[in-house]
């Protein structure tokens, strides 16, 4: 509704631009009929001289405003089909007509929106074309945001050496491009969290070997591979074949509510942690771990924990987390946790550590599997109530770990600029 009411206001400056054009096209009309009837009833070479010139201005002014940007087309190029977040991206806008009237000026604007946070970002370039009948114009989008960036709006306004004519011209396409996030690089081969119970390593190196097929056995080969139910029933030794799978299975739950802190600080919090959680698929997908994921947005996909990690299917539903939730952080623990089977670990990523989230994650079964909480804050150190809330979850056999985020490392929007600049 808002993008909406944003074009319908924009034909309205439109028609007001084009009856301002009309307006100034009338008012020569008139003006010439006046001199030329005066220079007819009067004579006099003055009169005819100013007649006549006033009639070739109305002439080209119509003439520009039923021809000029004739047959407009364009083409727009982006440098890339996806994009991490904090990348630039370079739109090539190529600009083709079949106009011959000369056009002085040319007004060219470009609108994206932010189809997350409904960000508004325009370009506008002024050009001098003349008889120029293509027009290459490269520029670019800097600091990119996570989420989908969507084409809004295109204008081109000309007008002619005199200014009594104004040709506008406004075009809207379906086009858009995909920011994934960036994953957060892991300082060490795996984040160490420690509990009652000792030391859990997060790592992606685990593998069980599982029977895929049974070989001739070559020598060489370990004694403690050979299957003897094969080599009994075919009288020669066989060997078990070993296949890596995944021994681990990871249920990621990502918190998008807003922190208790400050309010600036939710959007660069749930950043923060939609970043770790990249960080963590990536990590799984390199140790062919299983890894779903679900988070309390209500626009994102839930991904299973029983699949083999889908590194694309999950940056593309990481990219779309954000907006109202569906239900709380704590409820959706609550609800993982009675789905997921005993072996699955979970791992918390959270802004918001409260006395609702310990007594879920507490409920979730934590001696009976591996919980993990990750709690990314604003603050340079943890406040007397987090620490706490910390040490309840570790009394409840949940392992805890912090990520501070300050507000030095939050990403900065970025802008619209010349690429070539």
């Amino acid at each position: 509704m808002v993008c909406k009411h944003q074009f319908s206001v924009m034909s309205q400056r439109s028609r007001g631009h084009d009856m301002k054009s009309w307006g100034k096209t009338t008012l020569l009309l008139v003006s010439c009929v006046l001199v030329i009837y005066l220079a007819y009833r009067q004579g006099g070479f003055a009169a005819w001289y100013l007649g006549i010139c006033l009639s070739l201005i109305w002439i080209q002014a119509g003439l520009f405003y039923v021809f000029a940007l004739k047959g407009l087309n364009l083409n727009r190029r982006l440098s890339g089909d996806v994009f991490l977040a904090g990348e630039d991206v370079t739109i090539v806008l190529e600009i083709q007509h079949r106009s011959w009237v000369p056009m002085p000026w040319l007004l060219l604007k470009e609108t994206w929106i932010h189809e997350g946070n409904g960000r508004k970002l325009t370009y506008s370039k002024l050009l001098f074309p003349w008889f120029q009948k293509s027009i290459l114009l490269p520029y670019k989008m800097t600091h990119l945001m996570r989420g989908s960036y969507r084409f809004a709006h295109f204008e081109a306004a000309a007008g002619d050496l005199f200014g009594f004519a104004l040709r506008r011209v406004q075009r809207e396409d379906l086009q858009r491009y995909v920011v994934y996030p960036r994953p957060d690089a892991l300082e060490r081969s795996g984040m160490t969290f420690q509990s009652e119970e000792g030391s859990t390593t997060l790592s992606s190196k685990g593998e069980t070997p599982l029977i895929s097929s049974v070989r001739d056995y070559v020598s060489g080969d370990p004694y403690h591979r050979i299957h003897w139910k094969s080599t009994a029933r075919l009288s020669r030794l066989m060997t078990k074949e070993p296949e890596q799978a995944a021994s681990t299975k990871w249920m990621l739950l990502l918190d998008v509510t807003p922190a208790a802190g400050p309010a600036e600080a939710a959007q660069p919090l749930l950043e923060k942690g939609v970043a770790l959680a990249a960080g963590f698929f990536e990590a799984a997908a390199s140790g062919r771990e299983s890894c779903g994921f679900a988070c309390s947005s209500s626009n994102a996909r839930r991904i299973a924990p029983t699949i083999r990690p889908d590194l694309t299917l999950a940056y593309e539903v990481l990219a779309s987390v954000g907006g109202k939730p569906a239900l709380s952080f704590p409820d959706l623990v609550r609800k993982e946790a009675a789905d997921l089977p005993l072996h699955a670990s979970m791992l918390c990523i959270t802004s918001t550590l409260d006395v609702a989230l310990v007594r879920a994650i507490a409920d979730s079964g934590t001696r009976r599997r591996a919980v993990h909480v990750i709690y990314v804050h604003a603050r340079p150190s943890l406040s007397v109530a987090e620490r706490e809330g910390a040490s309840q979850l570790q009394a409840a056999g949940c392992s805890f770990t912090e990520v501070p985020h300050p507000q030095s490392q939050w990403p900065r929007q970025g802008g619209v600029a010349d690429a070539t600049a």
